[in-house]
């Protein structure tokens, strides 16, 4: 595994080929080969065209628990590989590869999930655009749409909902300002579950398929209102589903972007696990998985360009966690409250907007119902400062 591991990250790091001498390469690479391009191009044909760059994001980090200090270390909190381009005029392709995540070859969709992105779309005309491959999870809300690198905390909701998926996306363009897309994807990524409902093994379903529609939309003559809004439905176990109605709400106009967004999921198994990692577990006691939960999430954030090379953000995220049918130790009943508030002063020295400074400070509470402290969780409060830059390197 760890020399799976280390060819896998040589492959993405240094984009040369490191194979066993059992194994044999699939083309000659001494031959001299034609690019995708060249092989199609015809006289009418568009250029062919390839981007990649790489973001990264680095941090000295102070985390503190009740305000005593935890651990200040330095971090490297992002670092992503991306290709992406378009050839023939009609056909696109994106790929993404991330540092920060384990690696588990065993998947349902064959591939590491250390790749994030993986897919080409194909403009079948100016009303309908395919895409197939790994690709975003088509939730709403601007948190989660806009790029994870720029955001410095996540709320637990996003943190914690697995953002790619392989499948297939259709995008109906009804409008220039509205998108209507319908995508069906892998609802799991790993073959070995990890639930335990209390009841015997896992049935894992045959066909773990998810079904996702998503509209976006801009207002305005400049489009400075802007929704993005998305519902989701799919099985986790047998006879087990989950269910997704998220919402973003933008306004983008001269220095001011604000948004608010309300994600909302209802869960037969619990697949954030946030409600199941309240449970304090004894030698002798095996963790089961919370069945029947909810969870709810409210963001709110207010960004403001002071100046052109200076910009300034406050975040406030409030949520809660549940259970709705009483299961197994779980009771029906409210289990979690967290309430978070963000600051962060962005310093950007370059005139592309590729170079960041920031000072970003976090402050977050969590407060337990009586149903959640008796199983053995109390209140406390984090907090965190960062004082980090963003490069997103564009390499060509």
């Amino acid at each position: 595994m760890k020399t799976r591991n280390y060819l896998l990250s040589c492959l993405f790091t240094f984009g040369c080929s490191a194979l066993s001498a059992q194994e044999q390469t699939l083309a000659d690479t001494t031959q001299q080969t034609n690019t995708l391009y060249e092989m199609w191009k015809k006289e009418e044909a568009r250029p062919f065209t390839s981007h990649m760059n790489i973001q990264f994001c680095t941090s000295f980090t102070s985390q503190f628990q009740d305000f005593a200090v935890e651990e200040a270390t330095f971090k490297l909190n992002r670092l992503r590989m991306e290709i992406l381009g378009r050839f023939l005029g009609k056909f696109g392709y994106r790929f993404r590869y991330t540092y920060n995540k384990y690696t588990n070859p065993n998947t349902v969709d064959n591939l590491s999930t250390h790749i994030e992105l993986a897919n080409m779309d194909w403009d079948v005309s100016k009303l309908l655009t395919l895409k197939a491959g790994k690709e975003h999870f088509l939730l709403g809300g601007y948190e989660y749409y806009v790029t994870g690198i720029l955001v410095r905390q996540f709320s637990d909701f996003n943190n914690n909902t697995q953002s790619y998926l392989t499948g297939i996306t259709g995008t109906f363009h009804l409008t220039p300002r509205h998108d209507l897309s319908l995508q069906v994807a892998n609802n799991r990524v790993e073959t070995e579950s990890q639930i335990n409902t209390g009841e015997g093994q896992a049935s894992i379903p045959k066909v773990p398929l998810m079904g996702t529609v998503n509209w976006q939309g801009r207002f305005l003559d400049d489009g400075a209102l802007q929704f993005y809004y998305g519902a989701a439905a799919g099985q986790i176990l047998r006879n087990r589903n989950i269910y997704y109605l998220t919402f973003g709400n933008v306004w983008e106009r001269g220095p001011v972007l604000a948004y608010l967004d309300c994600m909302y999921s209802r869960e037969e198994v619990d697949s954030k696990g946030l409600i199941t990692a309240i449970r304090t577990v004894g030698e002798d006691e095996e963790t089961l998985t919370a069945q029947y939960v909810q969870y709810l999430s409210w963001i709110g954030n207010v960004d403001y360009r002071l100046h052109p090379k200076w910009n300034l953000f406050v975040k406030g995220v409030y949520e809660w966690g549940g259970v709705y049918k009483t299961n197994t130790v779980y009771e029906r009943g409210k289990y979690r409250n967290t309430w978070n508030v963000q600051a962060c002063l962005e310093y950007y020295p370059l005139k592309r907007k590729d170079l960041q400074l920031f000072l970003h400070v976090s402050y977050k509470k969590y407060l337990f119902t009586e149903q959640a402290e008796a199983l053995g969780e109390k209140d406390f409060s984090e907090q965190q400062i960062m004082l980090g830059l963003l490069y997103t390197i564009p390499v060509f």
